[in-house]
């Protein structure tokens, strides 16, 4: 099942990622307002962030596009304004042809671009980081850029082996870095090194890579740079890692992240290693309450005691680091419910 059909209510890390992207365009247009702006995304047959965009930014210009057909089919249906283009292209077709979509959607009057490449396959993360430098060579000061790719190292090499056996650790993890240095090749860094090619290094190494595709769109001696703002790794089964961040001009790079305020924001990235992990454990709707209730002014110890119990023992993190992550975002968790209509 591709990313863009997966059931949303299923994917609460996802869901929590895309807030904390919204709730960084909030903070953003402290800088910039963003409502005459245009915002792209492939958004999936939900087109949840279409919606929330719109919604909470008033931003009305929306293009959500996708390679299948049917998911196209199914974004026009769901699409929250009539101003929201459905498009049947692949990404790289959107990024090549960026400003014609933008006259022919009739948004060439939007005074910036936000624009979210959400891809799922990490067989094409060279493909992926060339669209990104591509679209960089294609905007201007003030836009922003997300892009979500696959950082789950298993997809570089899994243990055992063809035939069944397991593979020594350390040669699992050689085979690894020389599949992802046969896949983006200069855009490595030359640090990159065997121990990397785990779930918290990975993220760190991929990053950087977006990072030097960006230097190359925006070298050192232009007027102009990309700057990250927020970089986040998270796993809804697969490990994926988020990278925002927004065009710039050099000189305005410090004013800008004093007027967002990111040294107060706990998900801020100054730096392209700056990774943040995000964990959200399935919570019952009393748990959440609860929580919710202490987590501003009690340690985690005192919550652990109140409640009795800590989450199952195969819980990606420990209870008092998971407490410690939620007071970073709770505002963000979404609740589901069931409803008769």
């Amino acid at each position: 099942m591709s990313g863009a059909a997966l059931p949303y209510h299923l994917r609460p890390h996802k869901s929590v990622d895309r807030r904390l992207f919204l709730d960084l365009l909030s903070r953003y247009e402290r800088w910039r307002p963003l409502s005459n702006y245009v915002y792209a995304s492939m958004g999936a047959y939900p087109l949840e962030d279409h919606k929330l965009v719109f919604r909470l930014l008033g931003i009305t210009r929306l293009i959500a596009f996708d390679f299948d057909k049917d998911i196209v089919a199914r974004q026009n249906f769901n699409k929250p304004a009539e101003t929201c283009h459905c498009l049947h292209k692949k990404s790289g077709e959107l990024v090549d042809a960026f400003e014609q979509i933008l006259n022919e959607c009739q948004f060439a009057d939007a005074t910036g671009a936000i624009v979210w490449l959400d891809y799922t396959t990490p067989a094409k993360i060279s493909e992926q980081i060339r669209e990104f430098e591509a679209l960089l060579d294609r905007l201007k000061p003030g836009d922003i850029v997300r892009v979500t790719v696959n950082a789950n190292p298993q997809a570089l090499g899994k243990s055992p082996g063809n035939d069944g056996k397991s593979i020594p650790i350390a040669d699992l993890r050689a085979q690894r870095l020389k599949k992802l240095r046969d896949r983006i090749g200069d855009y490595l860094p030359s640090w990159a090194d065997e121990d990397r090619m785990t779930d918290d290094g990975l993220p760190v190494v991929l990053a950087a890579s977006f990072g030097a595709a960006a230097l190359k769109a925006f070298p050192t001696s232009s007027e102009s740079c990309f700057a990250p703002l927020s970089i986040v790794r998270y796993a809804d089964g697969q490990q994926m890692l988020s990278i925002t961040g927004c065009v710039v001009a050099r000189e305005e790079d410090e004013g800008m992240r004093t007027k967002l305020d990111l040294k107060s924001w706990p998900f801020a990235s100054a730096n392209w290693d700056v990774v943040h992990r995000l964990v959200v454990p399935a919570l019952t709707l009393r748990e959440r309450l609860f929580l919710e209730r202490g987590i501003v002014n009690k340690p985690a110890a005192a919550l652990i005691a109140d409640m009795g119990f800590e989450f199952e023992k195969d819980a990606e993190i420990s209870m008092s680091e998971f407490l410690d992550s939620y007071k970073s975002y709770y505002r963000f968790y979404p609740t589901l419910l069931s409803a008769d209509v």
